[in-house]
């Protein structure tokens, strides 16, 4: 799959920013005999080429419609094939007419047309591997895929007849399609997700501590998902095989070496905690920190502290998850960088990223809080989205404070913010570089 990505910020779909917990994936095609991307995505990246017309779906209302879906697949300016995500995967698109957009990703093969089999076998083996990533991501099955026209059928879309007014003149249908992606599955496990549990537990200070430190959801959920899969989020726990090795429950471990009656916590190699420390020098200084705090080793407002503070030292890591735009890329970096387990195999990341996705849908829409910047420079330039690479509204903040209420990465600063005047059209952003947090 040759996935990129360029977010559709300026349509009306994407500054509304409703969230859902993708149950399942529809598959439309474009209805047009146009299979160059720069038709619908832009602007122009220097992969897609430029829409002379500017009629690309990166405006408030394409053509005047409510429309916006989660990818499109199509043609390069070179002539390859891609995929390009126009949407975060858990945003509610306006794709399918009916109530399958609470529920279904949404994406568009660029239609050519119809009779070319170079271009359709292309597009349609890009399709397939959209659908496996997805799943993967998800912890879906292709028995969650459909087309548009099935979802009329089921009564959960408008009436559309793609994709099976295309597929057939190949020899394809959506049956062979979900077969394709079955196969393309293989053998890899179902995501799992870790068990609910209620909003006052644990789970949810873990989240809000990990939140404010990194100051980016899509960071927490990963770390966060990692951080199950090694421990189950649990303080005190002590690596399985080592409760046998030692003959101590979890409490046991961590009562005798907080008595002092176990003295080869350090150096015994057995992985403890929300982490599962193992190195001698790491769990040296959990420790310490803990002690120096007069605190148990299990104490969980204490490992997170010491977690927070040693991800200090992991300048890389850090610098990852306070900028990174998806779940995947967060957790990716805390695999291979942090924890840095035996196995970081796809199937392992496939796992953990299901996972921090799970902390992300349940937490991260009510995550961010508002807050005031003071600035101090009369010239600071306001823009109609995240980056330098947006234009500006034609006017400055002047000196004063502001009200920042969503932050975001981009082009040209360390970070964006949402100007609160300009919430509902999520149309004026500010660089916080030049900002200070009052």
């Amino acid at each position: 799959m040759n996935l990129h990505k360029l977010i559709l910020t300026n349509n009306e779909c994407y500054k509304v920013g409703k969230t859902i917990a993708p149950k399942g994936i529809m598959v439309h095609s474009t209805g047009a005999n146009n299979p160059n991307l720069k038709r619908y995505v832009g602007p122009d990246d220097g992969l897609l080429g430029v829409n002379q017309y500017g009629n690309h779906w990166n405006t408030e209302r394409p053509g005047g419609r409510q429309v916006c879906v989660h990818a499109f697949i199509g043609k390069l300016k070179d002539g390859s094939i891609a995929t390009y995500q126009t949407l975060p995967w858990n945003m509610r698109g306006w794709h399918g007419g009916g109530s399958s957009n609470n529920t279904h990703i949404g994406f568009e093969i660029c239609e050519d047309g119809l009779s070319d089999p170079a271009y359709f076998s292309a597009v349609y083996k890009e399709a397939v591997e959209l659908c496996v990533y997805l799943c993967k991501q998800y912890g879906l099955t292709e028995k969650n895929i459909i087309c548009h026209s099935e979802g009329y059928k089921l009564g959960i879309a408008s009436n559309h007849g793609d994709v099976m007014h295309w597929f057939p003149k190949h020899g394809k249908s959506m049956d062979t399609f979900r077969a394709e992606v079955k196969a393309g599955l293989g053998t890899a496990p179902v995501v799992e997700t870790p068990p609910q549990v209620d909003s006052g537990s644990d789970e949810k200070k873990i989240w809000d501590k990990l939140y404010s430190f990194l100051g980016n959801a899509y960071g927490a959920a990963g770390l966060m998902g990692n951080l199950y899969a090694e421990s189950a989020l649990r303080p005190n726990n002590l690596q399985n095989s080592y409760e046998k090795k030692l003959g101590m429950t979890d409490a046991e471990y961590t009562a005798a070496v907080d008595n002092g009656s176990y003295g080869n916590f350090v150096r015994d190699s057995a992985g403890y905690g929300l982490a599962q420390w193992t190195f001698w020098s790491r769990k040296q200084a959990l420790l310490e920190y803990a002690r120096s705090a007069g605190k148990s080793i299990g104490d969980l407002d204490t490992q997170l502290a010491f977690l927070c503070k040693e991800l200090s030292g992991y300048s890389a890591v850090l610098k990852t998850l306070k900028a990174a735009t998806s779940v995947k890329e967060a957790s990716d970096v805390v695999l291979t960088q942090y924890e840095r387990p035996a196995d970081q195999g796809d199937a392992v990341k496939t796992k953990r990223t299901g996972y921090g996705q799970t902390y992300y849908d349940k937490y991260a829409p009510a995550a961010f809080e508002p807050y005031r910047v003071r600035v101090a420079i009369p010239n600071l330039n306001i823009r109609k989205g995240p980056g330098t690479n947006y234009k500006t509204v034609g006017r400055y903040t002047g000196i004063g404070v502001f009200t920042i209420v969503e932050e975001a990465s981009g082009a040209g600063a360390s970070r964006w913010g949402l100007l609160k005047a300009y919430k509902k059209s999520r149309g004026g952003w500010i660089s916080l570089d030049y900002a200070t947090r009052l």
